[in-house]
């Protein structure tokens, strides 16, 4: 059988003695044979088979079964090397190996792929000189073959003369084995192929749940004071779940160390395919982390930035690479075998390690073992680097943004309180803007906006947006549509290549009292009124296209009145939008919120800011949130 070793079963059959089965029996005794060989389930079944039924329904007096080795291409052996044989006396023990000097029918047979046939004493004693002498007066045995390939062959013996019938069902018996054998093969080839599919998936899934804890989460409740320390800790806690992640598919259990630039090194992770061992491991890796510079291997893995494989960790090495007595003595503990160090590499600069053990029972690493999990380590060493990149591109664009977000001025009348969050998930932060500025007329104008993009380029096309709207708001003296109109034109004209939102508020003094609120929307969420009474209303639905859309459209001024106690609320799609609430569902939550709120919060613009965020900004911020809101006194 192709894929199997070669061997020779020839053994005493119970029965052996009787008579030749009746006239017929041997139609209905195959049928029987091919019916049980179809359902074989290994090569030992395959060879009883075939030597009951070649003695019974054949009459023979013994049966011998070779099966060949699959020739390998590389292979220098002779054909039909490593033929065994099992004699009678020990069919189920091992068996013995079949050299040249063998002069057996079936032997013949399977190496030379003929029929072999001496059907008379005197043909049996020219050419098989020792079966004559054990009595046999006729022999013959027929090649099995496999889509053309010999894989054996199947021997008959006689005391005396072989019947009419024994050559036509010698053959049938070698078509029908054949037959089986290449089924078995085939199966053990499909067994083979699926055991390395399910190793191939369980690899892609190793790597599937690398990306999933490396991708990029920031603590529970993140705001933009989170410290770089605790960054720092974050980025260690995602990179330290990889030692868990490759437990058990890749490794018995596993170690995680990051080294800093000081060469300090700090365990990072650990885990064992066994919960209750785990503990063992994380002292291990404290151990390591406290202990003085890698050993021979892990400093030769570091040098090369590459893995380090080995099929066998010695006591030698164990002591070589771990000097400390107690370091050893817990790796010792937890029975290494194979083991593996990957370099956690960074622009070429080893930030850490990752070792995978295997016990002795589990076996060496295989090639495609170690391709995966030098992914694996390649994919920590990127996402290191993406942690450092992550805060120093979030510090960068946060005081840029905030550089821009100037405080608000003291404006007689009026209570005021800005705010703005940066997004939590990204080291991003987008165009989200505010401003209030006192006009030459003496009216304060509020404005609220959003740059599309969520990067540093956003952040700088914010503040030149930012700018330029202040300068023509104050230079013109117009109300809020022809600001928005004229700044449109602007943009166009000075090739200012952003879109954005934006809403535009003037807050003039009425005669006896209270505000004329007059504002103009561009594509913006719209304002919301928390009236003095407690009662909260989005001011108007209505807006007109974006900013940098369409240089020539009108805008449209909107207008109402507030009284002493209203506030005006105005704040940026951050805050009432995200992936599982439309702008719709989050300016309804912004009015409930509102109007929720107690006298003792409404009389302070301060303090409704902080219940907003509270009440309506997630806790992972998927975009950035600027919120305004002004007080009438």
């Amino acid at each position: 059988m192709r894929g199997a070793r070669a061997e020779e079963v020839e053994v005493a059959v119970p029965g052996a003695e009787a008579a030749p089965g009746a006239p017929g029996e041997g139609t209905w005794g195959l049928l029987d044979t091919s019916a049980a060989l179809a359902t074989a389930r290994s090569r030992p079944d395959v060879v009883r088979l075939l030597l009951v039924a070649g003695r019974r329904l054949a009459g023979a007096s013994a049966a011998g079964v070779v099966l060949l080795p699959e020739p390998r291409p590389d292979s220098t052996a002779a054909p039909g090397a490593g033929a065994l044989r099992w004699t009678d006396a020990a069919p189920a023990g091992p068996g013995t190996p079949v050299d040249d000097a063998d002069r057996l029918p079936e032997v013949v047979a399977a190496r030379t792929g003929r029929v072999v046939a001496a059907v008379s004493p005197h043909g049996v004693a020219r050419r098989f000189p020792g079966l004559a002498a054990e009595g046999v007066a006729a022999a013959a045995a027929m090649p099995l073959r496999c889509h053309g390939t010999v894989v054996g062959a199947l021997g008959l013996r006689w005391a005396g003369a072989a019947g009419p019938e024994a050559g036509p069902l010698l053959e049938a018996l070698a078509s029908m084995a054949g037959q089986a054998l290449d089924r078995l093969a085939a199966e053990a080839e499909r067994a083979a192929v699926l055991a390395e599919v399910r190793g191939a998936r369980d690899r892609l899934a190793v790597l599937a749940e690398v990306g999933r804890v490396l991708a990029p989460t920031a603590p529970a409740r993140p705001t933009a004071d989170v410290t770089e320390e605790e960054g720092a800790e974050w980025a260690e806690r995602a990179v330290g779940a990889l030692a868990g992640a490759v437990v058990p598919t890749l490794a018995d259990w596993s170690v995680l160390l990051l080294v800093d630039e000081a060469g300090r090194w700090r365990p990072s992770g650990a885990a064992h395919r066994d919960a209750g061992r785990t503990a063992e491991v994380v002292a291990l890796a404290r151990l390591l982390g406290s202990g003085p510079a890698p050993g021979p291997r892990v400093g030769e893995s570091l040098a090369a930035l590459r893995a380090n494989v080995t099929d066998q960790v010695t006591d030698a090495e164990i002591d070589a690479t771990l000097p400390d007595p107690r370091t050893a003595a817990a790796f010792r503990a937890l029975h290494p075998g194979a083991g593996m160090v990957l370099p956690l590499v960074v622009r070429g600069r080893a930030v850490g390690t990752l070792t995978l053990v295997r016990e002795p029972a589990s076996g060496p690493f295989s090639a495609a073992e170690v391709e995966a999990a030098t992914e694996v380590a390649r994919r920590a060493g990127i996402a290191v680097d993406a942690a450092v990149l992550f805060r120093a591109q979030k510090r960068l664009a946060e005081g840029l943004q905030r550089s821009l977000l100037t405080p608000p001025p003291r404006l007689p009348g009026l209570d005021v309180a800005v705010r703005y969050e940066p997004a939590s998930r990204r080291a991003e932060v987008g165009g989200d803007w505010y401003d209030v500025l006192v006009q030459p007329s003496g009216s304060p104008l509020v404005v609220i906006g959003d740059v599309m993009g969520h990067d540093v380029e956003a952040a700088a096309g914010m503040g030149q947006l930012r700018g330029l709207l202040r300068g023509i708001a104050y230079t013109t003296d117009e109300p809020p549509d022809e600001v928005l109109r004229r700044t449109d034109e602007a943009m166009h004209g000075l090739g200012l290549g952003t879109t954005a939102t934006a809403v535009v508020a003037r807050l003039d003094e009425l005669p006896g009292g209270g505000r004329r609120l007059v504002w103009s929307n561009a594509g913006h969420p719209p304002p919301v009124v928390l009236g003095a009474d407690g009662t909260a209303r989005i001011a108007s639905g209505d807006h007109d296209l974006l900013l940098g859309v369409d240089h020539g459209s009108e805008r449209t001024p909107q207008s109402l009145r507030l009284v002493r106690g209203d506030v005006l609320v105005l704040a940026t799609d951050g805050l009432v939008e995200r992936r599982d609430q439309d702008v719709d569902t989050g300016m309804a939550r912004l009015v409930q919120v509102l109007s929720e709120q107690p006298p003792e919060v409404r009389r302070s613009a301060q303090r409704l800011c902080d219940a907003v965020l509270e009440g309506c900004a997630p806790a992972v911020r998927e975009d950035d949130v600027a919120l305004v809101a002004v007080r009438v006194r």
